[in-house]
């Protein structure tokens, strides 16, 4: 069951949001660069290729590239 999620970079003062699975959820919340997560709605809609691309920013991520994660916001504005 996909979650609608906020969080906020550390460098960042904009809030971000995205829909994403439970466990991409608890990866977001260990990511270093994520000063806040938090979930704001439960019994969300995604399509794989959604979640497909959210979990590629979050492997980005741990690899210290954050353009990827950041752009993901966009879609769920």
């Amino acid at each position: 069951m996909p979650f609608k999620i906020q969080y906020k970079f550390e460098d960042d003062p904009k809030i971000h949001y995205c829909v994403v699975t439970y466990e991409q959820y608890q990866n977001f919340c260990e990511l270093p660069v994520i000063q806040d997560c938090k979930i704001v709605k439960e019994n969300q809609t995604n399509t794989k290729k959604n979640l497909d691309e959210i979990q590629r920013a979050l492997d980005l991520a741990y690899k210290k590239d954050t353009s990827h994660i950041r752009k993901l916001s966009e879609n769920y504005s």
